[in-house]
């Protein structure tokens, strides 16, 4: 028994020297890995509150145009021809210019996201049926997504300038590049309606077009770009994410990075396109 005593002495020395050297080694190689007993700190969202613009996002233009009906032959000066909307998206094309969908400037005018190279919107209002005939298979042979603004109460009027109907609606919803923006029920200017009568035309519409669509609709655009600031908590409150204006006057007209907020997102008209891309 006496001479087992040494070999035991030995075997818990020798176990005490390997966690020495284990210590040792650990405290000196910068790659160990430690287990802290501290809690976690939880990273910060990089969205500022809303409905402001991150100022990390100010600093990237990124022009939104807006177009109207398509039409082989124009009737009015806002209209467009399939060929010269077509000459235009070769141009973006050609120049390296990426569109980009509203889900994406959204994200990054709230947390200053990355972007692709030279971004730019294109935006269809008033869901004229000239849009769906020629501009709709234009943007899926460049595969370029784009903003169709709907107001529900003309789906399907073919009184003067037809609209398109919820079939036609519905097949660019679902397309994958078609995002369906609110644009009222009778486009009524809202500053020129009581505050009862703009929340019917903010909720009803939104609720219209997620039965008939089957897709959240979380975006606004403002008929004629009128509004008043207190529309916009009425925007707020109806459950839209941020909302599309314009402007008549050029020099109130801008890169969307330069809105003053979410909630009244500049845009410009297509007369300016080639304006517009040789900034950019």
């Amino acid at each position: 028994m006496r001479r087992a005593i040494p070999w035991l002495t030995l075997v818990v020395l020798g176990g005490l020297l390997t966690i020495a050297i284990s210590v040792i080694l650990n405290t000196h190689n910068p790659t160990a890995k430690v287990v802290s007993t501290q809690p976690t700190p939880k990273i910060e969202s990089l969205a500022v509150p809303f409905p402001e613009i991150n100022p990390k996002a100010r600093a990237l233009d990124i022009p939104i145009i807006m177009y109207h009906d398509v039409r082989p032959i124009k009737d009015i000066d806002w209209d467009i021809t399939p060929k010269h909307l077509e000459k235009q998206f070769k141009t973006i094309q050609q120049n390296g210019i990426t569109p980009i969908t509203l889900e994406q400037l959204v994200e990054h005018l709230r947390t200053g996201s990355a972007l692709p190279a030279k971004p730019i919107l294109l935006t269809f209002d008033d869901n004229y049926l000239g849009e769906y005939l020629y501009a709709f298979p234009l943007l899926k042979k460049y595969h370029y997504p784009a903003v169709w603004s709907v107001h529900t109460n003309y789906v399907g009027n073919q009184v003067g300038k037809p609209k398109a109907n919820w079939s036609q609606v519905k097949e660019m919803s679902h397309s994958g590049l078609i995002t369906i923006a609110s644009h009222t029920v009778n486009h009524l200017r809202l500053d020129k309606l009581s505050p009862e009568k703009v929340d019917y035309e903010l909720q009803e519409s939104k609720r219209v077009l997620e039965k008939q669509l089957g897709v959240a609709i979380n975006y606004f655009t403002y008929p004629e770009g009128d509004f008043l600031d207190s529309v916009k908590d009425q925007v707020t409150k109806a459950g839209y994410q941020a909302a599309l204006t314009m402007s008549l006057d050029e020099k109130k007209e801008g890169p969307a990075n330069k809105s003053e907020d979410l909630l009244s997102i500049m845009r410009y008209g297509q007369s300016r396109f080639e304006e517009i891309i040789a900034n950019m």
